[in-house]
């Protein structure tokens, strides 16, 4: 699996993980969560429907922590972004219960399709700033995906 097979296989699960779940819109309607890869599509007219709700999935790094046969560990950045005019603010909410529905899907299964594994490290974080009634917040995930392996027999 290749980081980009990953990052494509991760975006399909988080679709899943948040399928059964409806969040406010700036157009006043309950919508399920857009899920995007690396960034959110680059609107062509201003009277384009704004993206939110929103999952991105970011590749952030890689490694091959051992350097021979072993695995890549690659780190990803989810982006949640969360629009909601309550007067009192409380968006973040929101934010969090998508943060806890993924971890909570990764700590209990850690396989991604047979294909990668969750590492169990686990990060998150919602914005310091007030932009309300837009309200953000991020997880970062490793895994490991398999490495390149050596055809060489005299290596």
């Amino acid at each position: 699996m290749t980081p980009i097979e990953f990052q494509d296989a991760l975006a399909t699960e988080i679709r899943y993980i948040l399928k059964p779940y409806a969040y406010k819109t700036p157009a006043g309607e309950r919508a399920s969560m857009n899920v995007f890869t690396q960034s959110i599509p680059v609107q062509q007219t201003d009277d384009e429907e704004d993206p939110f709700p929103y999952v991105i999935v970011r590749l952030s790094s890689g490694e091959n922590p051992l350097g021979k046969d072993s695995f890549n560990t690659v780190s990803v950045i989810l982006i949640i972004g969360i629009w909601d005019d309550a007067q009192d603010a409380q968006g973040h909410r929101d934010v969090l219960n998508v943060v806890q529905k993924i971890y909570e899907r990764f700590s209990e299964s850690p396989c991604l399709n047979k294909l990668a594994a969750y590492t169990g490290d686990f990060q998150w974080m919602l914005q310091e700033d007030n932009y309300y009634p837009y309200h953000f917040g991020a997880c970062h995930m490793k895994f490991n995906i398999a490495a390149v392996r050596r055809e060489d027999p005299l290596a």
